[in-house]
């Protein structure tokens, strides 16, 4: 068990350096010019279907894939069965969303009701309205931005029970996604929220101070990809954590 934790442990090291790669390449690619952003790999590398939308639908995938396993296998009591069964369909959801329900990768051209209702004319949701896309995303920020840290700091002070527990933070490494989320999104949060930010354009002009707001919010590439790809890789943590409760409690009996 401990191996396992500490590999756990270490993915998160390594994620977070791909996201400081990341950020690397949006900055270099934005503001140098460097040679290697003219290949397509890193030109798209934020863009829909490049490589980290397309990370994300791993995780997803991933991360139904360990729930399932764990409510088909073990002995789970009812409360934790009808969470665990409400969070594989809200990933179910999540992934479908995210691929368009497989549009992205089968390619067909969307029924008219997307086309005519659907921003992007795709088959999805969250792009016909701000309300399908921000209340998710929303409650999505909140459970992998707060919830974790809300509840390490409970369980020091109160005794929660092992369903609590478990439903909440299986594992108490997602505290650490959970503040490097918070790292990556709190800049751009303060900044907008403060209106600090003045436009990139006034009267026709260029705004000098524009570029330094950009990187000081970490905004001079698709931020909110990056989000999402955070979130994505706290709830296959989370699924793996899942798993190996299950794991325990099925060697105890």
């Amino acid at each position: 068990m401990k191996k396992k934790i500490n590999l756990l442990n270490t993915s998160i090291y390594f994620f977070l350096s791909l996201i400081l790669l990341i950020f690397l390449v949006g900055y270099t690619c934005k503001y140098l010019k460097l040679s290697y952003c003219q290949n397509n790999f890193f030109e798209g590398i934020l863009n829909e279907n490049g490589f980290v939308e397309n990370l994300q639908s791993v995780f997803l995938f991933f991360s139904i894939y360990y729930l399932i396993i764990t409510f088909k296998k073990f002995s789970l009591n009812k409360i934790i069965r009808i969470f665990l069964i409400i969070k594989i369909l809200a990933l179910i959801y999540y992934l479908g969303e995210e691929i368009s329900w497989g549009q992205h990768f089968f390619k067909w051209v969307s029924p008219e009701f997307f086309i005519i209702n659907n921003n992007q004319a795709e088959t999805n949701l969250h792009n016909i309205s701000n309300l399908l896309d921000q209340l998710p995303r929303t409650l999505v920020m909140i459970w992998c931005g707060l919830i974790s840290i809300l509840f390490y700091f409970l369980k020091k002070n109160i005794s929660l029970s092992y369903e609590t527990r478990l439903i909440f933070i299986p594992t108490d490494l997602l505290l650490k996604i959970s503040v490097i989320f918070l790292i990556f999104f709190l800049p751009d949060f303060i900044v907008d929220k403060l209106s600090l930010h003045p436009g990139h354009v006034i009267n026709g002009k260029e705004v000098p101070e524009a570029t330094f707001y950009d990187i000081i919010s970490l905004n001079f590439l698709r931020l909110s990809e990056v989000h999402e790809l955070i979130f994505c890789f706290y709830f296959l943590v989370y699924s793996i954590a899942f798993k190996q409760a299950g794991d325990r409690q099925n060697k105890t009996f």
